[in-house]
């Protein structure tokens, strides 16, 4: 999870509003010991995903997003002055002329709005504080046991269940969603990188003591991670299930999956307009030379 989006630290950060705003149950009362060597595999993946997060290399890539409501399918570009990115589909067909331009001309008041384009960054730049910290704390949050693996599972991927150790104390909000959580971690062993995060709420998380907010039991999420070429390891999948309520009465429906692929390194450098001009270069359509 990186600086954006590589790794846990991202992997977590493309989710960190899913991870501090859906999870915080109670943890289970008994305790077990955390397996040496397991735990031992947790912190190595975990540094590996720490020491990514700090990196600025840049990428472009397809963001395929599934809900209730539809799907859309754009390609992102990770700038120095955040994401941006540009829509190709919708409901898996082209724009018509008439929605580009709606596109175009949203995208061109947001290219004139400095304020807003300092906004969003500092967000995001928000949301990776929150995921780094997240992910720092997983050696320990859990309780951490080697689990048999899945059918057809490669040699050097182990599995491992978790779920809360009563032993842990979280330091902060941040930490605390995490006392709510079970599942399955899938790391690489020769990598020494998270591959996939299965996590499960188990139980009922209120927000504000249930005045704001609560989530309930059996809330999921799934992240998963791979090397996309030349070692780079980014997050290609999310999903996201969660039921709940917001303010007692109104009824929160949380359903997503994004499916990210056809990862190119870029310049470093792009400003936000330029990561725009790119994406638009990408995709004009092409003209037929004359003959």
């Amino acid at each position: 999870m990186r600086g954006r989006r590589s790794n846990a630290a991202t992997a977590l950060a493309s989710c960190a509003c899913a991870l501090i705003f859906f999870v915080g149950a109670a943890a289970p009362a008994q305790e077990t010991a955390i397996s040496a060597s397991a735990h031992e595999l947790v912190e190595r993946a975990v540094q590996n995903e720490l020491r990514a997060s700090e990196s600025n290399t840049h990428y472009m890539y397809l963001e395929r997003k599934q809900t209730p409501q539809g799907s859309s399918l754009k390609q992102v570009a990770e700038t120095k002055d955040g994401e941006v990115s540009y829509l190709l589909k919708m409901n898996d067909q082209p724009l018509s002329a008439d929605q580009r331009r709606t596109e175009d001309d949203k995208m061109q008041k947001l290219l004139n709005n400095p304020d807003e384009q300092r906004r969003r960054l500092k967000n995001q730049k928000e949301d990776e504080k929150r995921a780094t910290t997240l992910v720092r704390a997983l050696p320990n949050a859990f309780v951490y046991q080697f689990d048999k693996p899945d059918p057809g599972q490669a040699s050097d991927i182990v599995k491992l269940k978790f779920r809360p150790n009563p032993n842990y104390n979280p330091p902060d909000r941040e930490t605390q969603v995490l006392t709510g959580m079970a599942g399955s971690m899938y790391l690489d062993t020769k990598a020494n990188r998270m591959k996939r995060l299965d996590g499960t709420l188990i139980d009922d998380v209120n927000f504000g003591w249930g005045i704001f907010g609560k989530l309930h039991k059996g809330g999921h999420f799934e992240i998963r991670e791979s090397d996309v070429g030349d070692g780079h390891w980014d997050v290609t999948y999310r999903n996201l299930d969660f039921t709940g309520k917001v303010l007692l009465f109104k009824k929160l429906r949380i359903k997503e999956t994004s499916e990210m692929s056809d990862f190119r390194k870029i310049p470093d450098n792009l400003s936000f307009t330029q990561g725009f001009d790119l994406l638009r270069k990408e995709n004009q359509p092409k003209i037929s030379a004359k003959r």
